[in-house]
């Protein structure tokens, strides 16, 4: 095949000026290492295991003083007094 030959009248018109670069930096950026010690004021790892443990064995205490398994805190009074009833007996 032929290729169709490119008169003056269609020829591309020439392209814009390329935009001038951007200035340069006046300042320069250290950033840190990826990862967790980034903060000002850093947590040992240990730390994060003993908010772990507390909040697994507060949840734990919670659940066995609702299941009565743990009475802590009633001393005699809870002994002498019969358990209280929801449903109204007749």
């Amino acid at each position: 095949m032929r290729q169709p030959s490119l008169s003056p009248e269609t020829e591309p018109a020439p392209s814009a000026p390329a935009p001038s670069p951007a200035p340069t930096a006046t300042e320069i950026v250290t950033r840190p290492e990826p990862g967790l010690a980034r903060g000002k004021w850093e947590a040992p790892a240990w730390s994060f295991w003993v908010m772990l443990a507390v909040v697994i064995l507060g949840a734990l205490a919670y659940l066995l003083r609702r299941l009565g398994v743990l009475r802590i805190g009633q001393g005699k009074k809870a002994e002498s007094t019969p358990p209280s009833s929801r449903m109204r007996r007749h």
